[in-house]
């Protein structure tokens, strides 16, 4: 198995190795894998449920108390440094919520059980949780990633690096119409600190916008 490292010169290593990537695919195109490791019949089924689980959490400059030379952290650990405001003290269950399959597989599996689940990771949530110091959920999902006891019943997904999405729906913002022609943002609980992106915020939307929040822009 050819090892790739996870940073280069510092920098996430999201980049490079594609030719690799392809040999692999190529290796086990129209072959089976883990067929013979299930332990189900899957032509006597009629019919199925499969589940898939999306983890994310974005990067965010909250890293200091001065925008312009804050460090980007991931959004968690800000809701970790940070659980006295709003519902940011479900940070510890959130992080559970991002290893606990390399435990309840496990735990399934010795149970008698065969449990199947996909796992989509996005590539800021993964870079998050390592610079972080996050590495016990590393360790969790390799047991269920090397383990040959247990890795046919997890399909990994490609992810992305991160999540293009609109703005308001990136910041999770609570947006309450105060009166015609003006929108009042809130910053809503466990979501990215809304004074980090006040700059970013259109200029030419067709209403007043109020930021409900300190800046020092």
């Amino acid at each position: 198995m050819n090892d790739i490292p996870e940073y280069l010169d510092g920098l996430p290593n999201i980049s490079g190795v594609e030719q690799l990537c392809a040999e692999a695919i190529q290796a086990k195109t129209g072959k089976t894998i883990y067929l013979q490791d299930s332990g189900i019949d899957f032509g006597s089924i009629r019919s199925t449920c499969a589940i898939a689980l999306h983890m994310h959490q974005p990067l965010i400059p909250a890293g200091g108390s001065y925008l312009r030379t804050a460090e980007i952290i991931s959004n968690l650990k800000y809701m970790m440094d940070n659980q006295q405001i709003g519902d940011n003290h479900n940070a510890p269950v959130f992080l559970w919520c991002y290893k606990r399959m390399g435990e309840l597989i496990p735990q399934l599996m010795n149970e008698g059980k065969q449990p199947r689940v996909m796992l989509e990771y996005s590539g800021t949530l993964l870079h998050g949780l390592r610079k972080m110091g996050a590495h016990e959920v590393f360790d969790s999902l390799k047991t269920i990633t090397l383990n040959p006891n247990y890795r046919h019943a997890v399909e990994w997904l490609g992810a992305p690096w991160g999540m293009p999405l609109l703005l308001p729906l990136l910041l999770r913002i609570t947006a309450c119409m105060s009166k015609p022609g003006k929108i009042t943002l809130r910053q809503s609980s466990a979501s990215m600190p809304l004074a980090a992106c006040a700059g970013s915020l259109p200029q030419r939307w067709p209403f007043q916008i109020t930021p409900m929040w300190p800046t020092n822009l």
